[in-house]
């Protein structure tokens, strides 16, 4: 946005009819120029600085307007006929800023004008060769409560949202395969822009998963370029409290996925899906933000290795840092496999550590300290380019040749 201030003074000899007949002229701006936004018109109150009497500001959504409005006929003649006769001195700025409209509290927020992607990670859909098994890990190791449950699948939730992960009972299958990922959507008119998006990429809009539409108002599906589901949808149902479980899971922030597909992957939610880029580490990995405004709600890295895609973690933030390490003393107790042990991540700030057994599908990761940005932060936020060093993925570790525990 652009800023137009002027700062007044009326010559002296100016009498106070005159003066009235001119800001009555200012106040009308607005109805004459409509690209004016968030127009005020006050007098100077300050006790320290008596230069100017009065300062107009005006706001633009670009240069362009400000530039159309100052050589507009009707500005120029006003100038020239009734401003400069009146005024004995004046000031005039322009500046470039982030919009910050004030909030309730009296403290201030960012607008965003730019296209809203998905609000934040509901859910993912995991098919099982054992689905109690599978359950039983989920409930002790993560921390979630079965909710429903019949042969074929089954609904398991860490907070208030009707379920965090879908087990689908798959016998055929040896080890465990995340299918589809479920992300809420703020509105209907977002939802229906990225459905556009979606149609307009050459993406094929797919219906939601049966079961899924009778969780959510509305919502569609759309295969990203990997062949994973994305399900978006409004209004996801919730219960009116969270489960009764001493040490839960607060919320499922977000995916991380590999692929040899990465510049194909990281345009399709960045640009279609309209995810925004958090952070890069240069040639293996882009965490990308949802509205939600965790540092990130989907990762996606480089698999350098084959052609194969896979979901490699899901991060569920814990209440702390002292439940974190009250699952991982579960782990260890139990013997669960932890697939990477205490981790500092310099990207978002949180301190986790990963459990792994392939027959439950991705690694489970438990998080603290997942950063959140404020609502500025998210709109101005300039996604950093981090070399690809292990202490930019974790900032214990000692040096740059310490691959070791990835």
């Amino acid at each position: 946005m652009i800023r137009h201030t002027l700062s007044f003074r009326f010559a002296d000899e100016v009498d106070a009819a005159t003066r009235e007949r001119t800001l009555d002229a200012l106040r009308g701006f607005p109805a004459h120029y409509p690209d004016m936004q968030n127009f005020s018109l006050g007098e100077n109150i300050s006790t320290r600085d008596r230069t100017f009497t009065h300062t107009m500001a005006i706001d633009f959504a670009s240069e362009a307007e400000l530039v159309a409005y100052l050589e507009s006929d009707s500005h120029e003649s006003f100038v020239r006929e009734q401003w400069r006769p009146v005024i004995g001195s004046q000031a005039i700025t322009s500046f470039e800023y982030t919009p910050r409209p004030q909030a309730d509290a009296g403290r201030s927020s960012a607008v965003s004008t730019r296209p809203h992607g998905p609000f934040g990670m509901e859910f993912a859909r995991i098919e099982v060769p054992d689905l109690q098994e599978a359950i039983d890990f989920l409930q002790y190791h993560v921390g979630l409560q079965l909710e429903q449950h019949t042969d074929e699948y089954a609904y398991l939730r860490a907070d208030i949202e009707h379920h965090s992960i879908e087990l689908i009972s798959a016998p055929h299958r040896t080890d465990g395969v995340t299918t589809a990922v479920g992300y809420s959507v703020e509105s209907e008119d977002v939802l229906e822009q990225l459905q556009k998006n979606v149609v307009d990429a050459g993406y094929e809009v797919l219906a939601l998963q049966e079961r899924q539409q009778q969780f959510c108002d509305s919502g569609f599906a759309v295969k990203d370029p990997n062949g994973l589901i994305v399900e978006l949808f409004t209004e996801f149902q919730e219960y009116a409290e969270a489960p009764h479980v001493e040490i839960r899971p607060l919320d499922l922030v977000h995916p991380f996925l590999v692929t040899p597909k990465y510049t194909e992957t990281v345009d399709f939610y960045r640009d279609v899906l309209k995810f925004v880029p958090s952070d890069h580490i240069v040639g293996s990995t882009t965490f990308l933000r949802a509205e939600d405004r965790y540092h990130h709600s989907l990762a996606v890295s480089l698999n350098r290795g084959s052609d194969e895609f896979f979901v490699a973690h899901l991060c569920f933030a814990m209440k702390s840092l002292d439940h974190v390490m009250r699952m991982r003393a579960r782990a260890l107790y139990k013997g669960a496999p932890i697939a990477s042990d205490i981790v500092n991540h310099s990207a978002s700030t949180s301190i986790a550590f990963y459990m792994h057994d392939t027959r439950f599908g991705p690694r489970f990761e438990l998080c603290d300290r997942h950063r959140v940005f404020t609502p500025e932060e998210h709109e101005t936020h300039r996604a950093r380019k981090m070399t690809a060093d292990p202490r930019n993925i974790d900032v214990w570790r000692p040096a740059a040749d310490d691959w070791g525990r990835f």
